[in-house]
C-alpha cells in the first residue's frame, strides 16, 4: 500500500483537475472554487437524471471529505 503525503495528494489533484488554467480556459479549472461549484452541479445532476435511488448529497460528501482530510493530516503527523 502506498502512503501519500500532502505534496503527493496536491500533485495528484493538480494533474487530475488541471489547476493551471487561467480564467479564460474552459477546459481547465482556474480556482478550487470552480471545482467545488461543478461538483455541486454534478451531485444535483446525478440525483435528478442518473439514478434517483443513489443520492449524492454534496454537503454529506463534503463533510466526508473533511473527515478524510483530517484523518490523513493526523496520520501524516503521527
Amino acid at each position: 500500500m502506498t502512503i501519500y503525503n500532502n505534496r503527493d495528494r496536491a500533485d495528484k489533484i493538480k494533474k487530475l483537475l488541471g489547476l493551471q488554467g487561467d480564467y479564460t480556459s474552459e477546459k481547465k479549472y482556474y480556482r478550487v472554487a470552480d471545482v467545488i461549484c461543478d461538483l455541486k452541479h454534478f451531485c444535483d445532476y446525478h440525483k435528478h437524471h442518473e439514478d434517483e435511488n443513489l443520492t449524492l448529497d454534496f454537503e454529506e460528501e463534503f463533510e466526508r471529505g473533511v473527515e478524510c482530510y483530517d484523518r490523513e493530516k493526523f496520520e501524516e503527523v503521527a
